[in-house]
């Protein structure tokens, strides 16, 4: 499985569930970063095992909060998968 698509199946179910619905957050609830980024193998962070490229802000951010390590992409090819967004 792809980065692009472990990240786009995540946009999508923050999109469905945090739809504005003009109340303030509350205090218990998480906070989500999403991070869009093209021609990213999910073996190029740091936090996955990559020696060659240097992601120490998001090795930090996966450190202090949760992982997603499960995902599945709308098509095998990127183009689809990005216009599914």
């Amino acid at each position: 499985m792809t980065w692009a698509a472990a990240a786009a199946l995540l946009a999508g179910l923050t999109i469905v569930g945090g739809t504005a619905s003009g109340e303030e957050a509350g205090r218990d609830k998480p906070n989500v970063v999403v991070l869009f980024i093209d021609d990213l193998g999910w073996k190029d962070l740091g936090v996955y095992g990559s020696k060659f490229y240097e992601t120490p802000r998001i090795d930090r951010l996966a450190k202090q909060g949760a992982l997603f390590t499960r995902a599945y992409s709308s098509c095998n090819v990127c183009s689809p998968t990005r216009a599914s967004l």
